[in-house]
């Protein structure tokens, strides 16, 4: 084991660990660390002490990891813990969005606080209370439902909550050499599925800053989203940062539409908003909508009294066109910081 010059165990920076191939599209700070893409980022500053709810929403969507925005596919989401005893519980509900497996090893190595036993808390309610020695890495079939409620250290807050179910497998790793070794393994047999075009084009929206104004895109990105379905996230309304997108009407009309009216979606990726076109792009070209997405649709659907979603392909009117137009001009000026 390495010993700094305190004579604690040496936490490696970002250059001395091979990185993931998945993770090679991520932008990096001036220190080395990839900038993930469940926190905010301007072209200043990036807190990767602060998850963006904007961001953790997009990422719900779409069904994308936490720290790469590359897709799940059928692979295990994973949750990161600093207490053992979760492991016997099947289902786990957290504030934060899950990651693939050789993320959060990555993480392990590389993240100061996830990496380092002498890593202090920082919010406002335990600041510098030392956090468990244990790092606790659980891989769950699937995330079963994703929801907006009170946090559970800010109880005046709203935030999204992902619940996972059906552990497959864990980590347990009680220092440093023990989540190596968990890495290095992992690295060498984890050929990772290339995403396709559509999937890559979110990720790489996501994980850059906006293309015009320089700036975080997770604004306009949760607003593609919520064009989406995400508008239909429960308890989404409530969520910090949300407001936007909840008190004007314009966006859950787009929602309702892009679910409800044939054809609407596709016509939609005309769309002059870069992340509303990229959002039907991969909408209308999926075979099959990842399971929290399409949950809230369905019940959306249920709500607004249709039994099945509406098959594709009808006449459009002169009318039903030029409304369609002015909504994709419109999501261009709206959906913008």
């Amino acid at each position: 084991m390495e010993i700094d010059a305190a004579g604690n165990p040496a936490i490696k920076g970002p250059a001395a660990v091979p990185k993931p191939a998945r993770l090679a599209h991520l932008r990096i700070d001036p220190r080395g660390y990839p900038i993930i893409a469940t926190v905010g980022q301007g072209s200043d500053e990036v807190d990767f002490g602060s998850l963006s709810e904007k961001r953790k929403l997009v990422l719900a969507t779409f069904d994308l990891c936490a720290v790469c925005a590359l897709p799940f596919g059928d692979e295990p989401r994973w949750q990161v813990s600093f207490h053992e005893d979760r492991l016997k519980l099947r289902t786990w509900v957290s504030n934060e969005a899950p990651v693939h497996e050789v993320c959060g090893l990555y993480a392990a190595q590389v993240c100061p606080f996830v990496s380092s036993p002498y890593a202090r808390l920082g919010d406002e309610f335990r600041k510098g209370q030392r956090r468990p020695d244990v790092v606790v890495l659980a891989g769950f079939k699937q995330t079963k439902r994703v929801f907006g409620r009170r946090s559970g250290l800010q109880g005046s807050e709203f935030v999204l909550h992902f619940e996972t179910t059906d552990l497959v497998r864990s980590h347990s790793l009680h220092d440093g050499t023990e989540a190596r070794q968990a890495y290095e393994e992992l690295l060498q047999n984890d050929p990772p599925v290339p995403p396709d075009v559509e999937e890559r084009e979110l990720a790489d929206l996501i994980c850059n800053l906006t293309a015009e104004e320089n700036e975080d895109s997770g604004g306009v990105m949760a607003g593609a989203a919520w064009f989406a379905g995400a508008a239909f996230c429960p308890g989404v309304r409530n969520v910090q940062g949300m407001e936007r997108y909840a008190k004007n009407a314009f966006y859950t009309q787009i929602a309702q539409r892009v679910l409800t009216e044939p054809g609407f979606a596709q016509e939609f990726m005309g769309s002059d908003d870069p992340s509303t076109r990229a959002a039907m792009k991969w909408l209308t070209t999926r075979s099959s909508l990842p399971d929290t997405l399409k949950s809230w649709r369905s019940s959306a659907l249920n709500r607004l009294g249709r039994e099945h979603e509406p098959a594709s392909g009808s006449g459009k009117t002169s009318d039903q066109r030029k409304t369609k137009r002015k909504a994709q001009t419109a999501t261009r000026r709206k959906n913008r910081r």
